[in-house]
């Protein structure tokens, strides 16, 4: 049977249909997401805006219709950093509730982490990786997970991302060293916050942010999940990037072959938080991977 995983992140709303059994490995039907930046404002007001509730409302609402259409015969809705921190965030659960007929359910930081880096790491031979992290970069947290040996050691949720970030530095149509140096400064001190416990073999990024840049280092005209997966981006290409996003407006950014237009006001802030958390785990290139939590949710419901 059909199961649906719909993930409410900060920035985005993504949907994963598969149809999965215990018996053989999940075989994804869909996979897609719609930009709808429930976090917009809330790191100042500390509320989900009506624009936002609705907008985000809407989305979901719209992939419930298609899940069903569709067969699915289990539907999950979670909710993350921006359902945990907004005051309101029950009104957003219980409008979805009375147009779906389904509850939101709010994961923690902690199962956020874990869930997306079991997502992630799914489809990468790491027989031969014995230390390694994931870095997930949305649009209300950064999640880092680290492993040994194939096995969760420890895990962090740290308060910056692509949205909150642009929102505080990066929202004028000019982009000055001045806000570079800002930026810079909060990341340093938010990193601080943790340590890694280890060297780090290799470092794996998730999310639209990572898979954006990806997208536009190998300047593709449509997405291309399986080609995205597995790519690797040096420090000197997020470097690149960082420098081309920072001297161009949004407007400007929105013609760069590979660039989503949707995500051309926050790709220069997601691109600093890979940068910084890049040097945190001293790695000098990251994989990409183009799965994360929504896929984790699912090898949680059945088994792989």
């Amino acid at each position: 049977m059909a199961k649906a995983i719909i993930d409410i992140g900060t920035n985005s709303v993504k949907y994963l249909l598969a149809e999965a059994d215990r018996r053989k490995e999940a075989a994804v039907l869909k996979d897609a997401a719609k930009i709808t930046r429930l976090g917009e404002g809330l790191s100042k007001s500390g509320l989900i805006s009506r624009p936002a509730l609705q907008r985000t409302t809407d989305a979901v609402n719209q992939f419930v219709a298609d899940a069903k259409k569709n067969g699915a015969d289990v539907i999950r809705i979670v909710g993350t950093m921006a359902l945990r921190t907004a005051s309101n965030a029950e009104e957003l659960s219980d409008k979805l509730r009375e147009l779906t007929g389904i509850e939101t359910e709010v994961l923690s930081g902690e199962d956020e982490a874990i869930l997306s880096f079991s997502g992630a790491v799914s489809g990468f031979d790491l027989s031969n990786v014995n230390r390694y992290c994931t870095i997930d970069t949305g649009g209300g947290s950064t999640e880092l997970v680290f492993a040994e040996n194939g096995e969760i050691v420890c895990n962090a949720s740290l308060k910056t991302g692509a949205l909150l970030l642009t929102e505080k530095f990066f929202s004028n149509e000019t982009i000055l060293q001045e806000d570079m140096d800002k930026a810079d400064d909060e990341l340093n001190q938010i990193f601080s916050s943790v340590k890694p416990p280890f060297k780090i073999d290799m470092a794996i990024g998730i999310g639209g942010n990572v898979t954006s840049m990806a997208s536009v280092y190998k300047r593709m005209d449509k997405y291309d999940p399986a080609e995205v997966h597995g790519t690797v981006l040096s420090e000197e290409e997020v470097e690149r990037q960082i420098r081309e996003y920072s001297v161009k407006s949004p407007q400007q950014r929105r013609k760069i072959p590979g660039l989503d237009p949707e995500r051309a006001d926050i790709i220069l802030a997601g691109a600093c938080i890979i940068r910084y958390a890049m040097r945190f785990t001293g790695c000098r290139e990251i994989v990409v991977s183009d799965r994360g939590l929504r896929h984790g949710i699912l090898y949680s419901m059945t088994g792989g």
